[in-house]
């Protein structure tokens, strides 16, 4: 080969070369942008696929239709990246050498990723669903921030006797709930709360739950101290009150708390469902009525928590909705209190699925 055509080839050969590698490095940074984007995709689309199937399954306990939970057991993602490269051209022998050539670079990336759900039945479905939520959980995650009015309302079924709202924690009742009291006791709760006048603590043998209540300076948190020792019917002079996961109470300084179970915290904020007026003119769920006859206003129960809106038209200003029995059923993105609460059941749900063998955390300072 004349030694014009060797230097022309060498010449020819390096950008080859050097496009190779830059290929090289090209699909790399394609793979990690993509891994990228779909991890947050990916992350996305699970967060609104678990809000919309939470808000599907209230809106069918309201009408006492049967809910279903699909877990997602992993999502694996595969990625495949093809490239292509092509040299074409020819070599006229003149003087001097020339020669025509072109390179050409091709490329194509797929995604294919693999999804596995899983019905929740059996016995996850009665730890998770059916199992009463404890005090001890309750307390730890009022001290991590939480409202303890929210709590309270949503989570204790009964409290020394004082019942909040039970026939609430089933398929929606026809008659009244009796709340008043229970009422009473989760609004001061949130005073003493506020006021960082009550902390929760182990007791010595390591599993007894105390929730120490001080006493404080000023008139509203004298007024909700005594709201509670009275209506609980607490020993006025203890500072520490055991609180006992059950219906009866053994001494004067026990606070005997029984929590509803996830599904009955599902059940009475299904009562918060705005039902079409024709779904109930046509007998579809069940009207409450109060005593004297007439319609019972689940907002006095529910609204100060939880509030689930129903339309004929998609809403826009959602911040989740479904498709439901030919209506649309939303959470407002701007109704921030409901907003809170349905943040608090997916914790719930997350607490419960970490099993009966894990040991609750638990805090033992004031939330102020």
């Amino acid at each position: 080969m004349p030694v014009s055509l060797v230097q022309h080839c060498a010449r020819t050969a390096a950008p080859i070369t050097l496009l190779a590698v830059l290929l090289t490095g090209c699909a790399s940074d394609i793979v990690e942008r993509a891994v990228h984007n779909d991890r947050i995709n990916f992350n996305e689309a699970i967060v609104q696929s678990w809000n919309e199937q939470l808000l599907l399954n209230l809106v069918r306990l309201r009408y006492r239709d049967n809910p279903l939970f699909l877990e997602m057991g992993g999502v694996i993602a595969g990625y495949t990246l093809k490239g292509t490269t092509g040299l074409a051209g020819g070599t006229v022998f003149q003087s001097p050498l020339t020669g025509d050539w072109r390179l050409n670079l091709g490329g194509e990336y797929t995604t294919s990723p693999t999804l596995t759900y899983f019905p929740l039945q059996g016995e996850d479905f009665a730890n998770r669903l059916l199992s009463p939520i404890s005090p001890s959980m309750i307390l730890y995650l009022s001290q991590s921030g939480w409202s303890i009015e929210r709590l309270f309302t949503l989570c204790v079924q009964q409290a020394n006797d004082v019942p909040n709202a039970i026939s609430a924690s089933g398929p929606t009742p026809d008659r009244a709930p009796v709340y008043g009291e229970a009422r009473q006791i989760s609004e001061a709760l949130r005073v003493l709360q506020k006021k960082g006048t009550i902390e929760g603590a182990l007791d010595k043998d390591g599993k007894t739950v105390l929730l120490y209540i001080k006493a404080g300076r000023d008139s509203s948190t004298a007024i909700a101290l005594a709201t509670v020792r009275t209506l609980l019917d607490l020993d006025s002079s203890a500072v520490a009150y055991r609180l006992v996961p059950s219906f009866v109470r053994e001494r004067k300084d026990d606070i005997a708390m029984m929590g509803r179970s996830l599904l009955s915290v599902m059940f009475f904020l299904s009562q918060a469902v705005e039902v079409p007026q024709a779904d109930v003119s046509a007998g579809k769920v069940t009207l409450t009525r109060s005593d004297d006859g007439t319609p019972f206003d689940w907002s006095g129960v529910t609204g100060r928590v939880f509030k689930v809106r129903s339309s004929e038209v998609e809403p826009e200003d959602a911040y989740v909705r479904v498709l439901y029995r030919g209506h649309w059923f939303s959470i407002a993105d701007a109704d921030l209190n409901t907003k809170t609460t349905f943040s608090l059941l997916t914790y719930l749900f997350n607490l419960k699925a970490a099993g009966k063998g894990v040991q609750e955390p638990f805090l033992t300072y004031p939330v102020h």
